[in-house]
């Protein structure tokens, strides 16, 4: 099972190695300068005392807890029994510590120097905190070890301010994920919550317009096959149709001439799911590119889509009208047929006894149907989808369109030309 790397643990994680690493790194150079600052101090005093006072063979003059001698022998036996004369170098202070000075004082320091003064040369030595004296004065912690729990004290502190701030970080991520792991349909509609930081609070703005942005996707994507499997009904239809049709014909040897008449029609029911499915894709997602425009004769196309919508009359008492004219004009082919498709097959499914009308003159077409039913129920006519769809499609095409209710069905007008 792979472990997933948590970036709050992993920025807990450095900040702790950081404060860590640069406290420790710090108190080992406050040993050392300070050790150093020590020595630096004793050497430079001795060395001091070395040359202010005048010495004689066996005669050491000792002044301030210091020892100057001329020679070695003159020096106090503690010093000689812990430093060794041959190490001594010339300048250079050596010193012999009993004790570990990092965690309690020491029992005894001894040092001493070697040095030449002229022609002469001086020992200078000095010792502090013998067995005697340590019984007689307070023991006080080690300057090390104070040195060593301040480092600790900063440790512990630095551990805690990232783990602060941190938390004081995380409460409002933690925040924005939750919200953006409960985000629905109904909660992207309401105002973005304040994540106290501008960086989330942009975050979230990015996260709930990219929602918003799928979820019109979905919407669009949903819509068009709603579209789609409306409007392909009756050019299916057709096909199927003409397909049985065409196979009767040839298992019963009928002219050929007959058989390419329904050969053609289910070419036009091929063409116009064509021309459909590409009208929908331009209306969902390329509403801002032009559609070809076709040579279209309305009243022909019309009496067209009568006939193969005819099956929506079978077994009804209805009277078709028609008054058309010859007109041709320059139209996207694909949207008349689906706008007139959805109109026409309004009128017949909702006309089960009387008649329809169709009058069409130059660009403008109107169709009206009258049915004389007892039971025909007024609000059912002019809803669904092909209703909304032909809405959707006169609107953006900026054609002049009505359709209102009239006592027994529907009268509908539109004009191809004439911007709404």
């Amino acid at each position: 099972m792979k472990i997933t790397p948590s970036l709050k643990l992993y920025f807990l994680a450095m900040m702790l190695f950081t404060g860590v690493a640069t406290i420790s790194v710090m108190s080992l150079f406050s040993v050392h300068y300070f050790l150093s600052g020590v020595d630096f101090s004793m050497s430079d005093m001795m060395k001091r005392q070395a040359k202010d006072q005048q010495v004689t063979d066996g005669q050491p003059v000792k002044i301030r807890g210091v020892v100057v001698a001329s020679r070695w022998e003159d020096l106090p036996p503690q010093i000689q029994a812990n430093i060794n004369e041959q190490e001594l170098v010339p300048g250079e202070l050596m010193k012999s510590i009993d004790g570990n000075p990092f965690f309690s004082p020491p029992k005894a320091g001894f040092f001493a120097i070697k040095m030449q003064h002229g022609d002469q040369v001086r020992y200078v030595s000095s010792m502090f905190l013998s067995p005697h004296d340590l019984k007689n004065r307070p023991r006080k912690g080690s300057h090390f070890l104070y040195i060593f729990l301040t480092g600790l004290v900063g440790i512990i502190v630095f551990s805690l301010a990232p783990y602060l701030i941190l938390r004081k970080v995380t409460n409002p991520v933690e925040k924005l994920k939750n919200w953006a792991k409960g985000l629905n349909k109904e909660q992207l509609s309401q105002p973005i919550p304040d994540f106290h930081y501008s960086e989330l609070n942009t975050l979230a703005d990015i996260v709930q317009s990219s929602l918003d942005s799928v979820q019109e996707s979905l919407a669009r994507e949903q819509q068009f096959l709603g579209y789609a499997s409306h409007e392909l009904r009756t050019p299916i239809a057709v096909t199927r149709t003409n397909t049985e049709l065409l196979r009767k014909m040839m298992l019963k040897g009928l002219s050929t001439e007959k058989q390419l008449q329904v050969l053609d029609r289910i070419d036009r029911a091929s063409v116009t799911m064509t021309d459909l499915t590409e009208t929908l894709l331009w209306l969902n997602r390329q509403a801002d590119k032009s559609i070809p425009l076709k040579p279209v004769a309305i009243g022909v196309l019309t009496k067209q889509l009568f006939e193969e919508l005819g099956y929506l009359l079978k077994g009804k008492m209805v009277e078709i009208s028609f008054e058309t004219d010859d007109t041709i004009q320059q139209l996207p082919e694909a949207l008349c047929r689906i706008v007139l498709t959805n109109l026409i097959r309004n009128a017949l499914q909702h006309t089960c006894e009387g008649q329809v009308m169709v009058t069409q003159k130059n660009s403008l077409l109107t169709i009206s149907n009258e049915n004389l039913q007892s039971d025909y129920i007024k609000d059912e006519l002019g809803f669904g989808l092909g209703l909304e769809l032909t809405q959707r499609l006169v609107k953006h095409y900026g054609w002049h369109y009505k359709n209102v209710c009239t006592d027994n069905g529907h009268y509908v007008e539109i004009d191809f030309c004439t911007k709404a």
